[in-house]
């Protein structure tokens, strides 16, 4: 994986984490799994409602734009209120919502681009 590449994936980490607590998210569980050509983000959270899942779902499924990866990177700041993926959803593929029995899981899928 190459340098740029983990460097996508690191500020991904970091704006999923923050969008997840600004929506009063306490207790939740995001881990990756990389292969050489995806990165997958899984997302463990308790009881989310359905609002919240719909607009996630509607902001992450989008689709990718080289152009943000190349020259907007600069657009993906501090997030400064409940409603900013839109850009996080030009950088991710596939989103998937799964709920199982107490907990729901959301795995948002980004093949990668800058391989070595």
């Amino acid at each position: 994986m190459s340098k740029q590449e983990i460097k996508i994936i690191t500020k991904i980490i970091r704006e999923l984490s923050l969008f997840l607590i600004m929506h009063g998210f306490k207790d939740f569980s995001l881990s990756t799994k990389n292969t050489k050509d995806t990165t997958a983000f899984i997302i463990e959270i308790d009881h989310p409602k359905e609002s919240f899942l719909d607009h996630m779902i509607d902001k992450i499924s989008r689709e990718r734009e080289m152009e943000i990866e190349t020259y907007g990177w600069e657009l993906i700041g501090d997030i400064d209120d409940k409603t900013e993926l839109e850009i996080l959803g030009l950088l991710i593929d596939t989103i998937d919502v799964k709920k199982k029995a107490d907990k729901t899981l959301i795995t948002l899928v980004r093949n990668n681009r800058y391989l070595d």
